[in-house]
């Protein structure tokens, strides 16, 4: 994915939150994270890409 294309996305992902306030948006994005990893279907890329997600979020 080209950096405009996450660019777009992180956008419609923060909007989302916006619109749907801070009470809702941690169940928001489980629904998200969930609906995706289904769609991959790859149990150690998803796994990797939790670990990869929370790396900056530890510091």
């Amino acid at each position: 994915m080209t950096e405009n294309k996450i660019e777009i996305v992180y956008e419609a992902i923060a909007d989302k939150i916006d619109n749907l306030g801070e009470e809702k948006a941690k169940l928001f994005l489980a629904k998200l994270s969930l609906l995706l990893a289904n769609k991959i279907e790859d149990t150690s890329f998803v796994l990797n890409a939790i670990d990869d997600a929370a790396l900056s979020l530890n510091q």
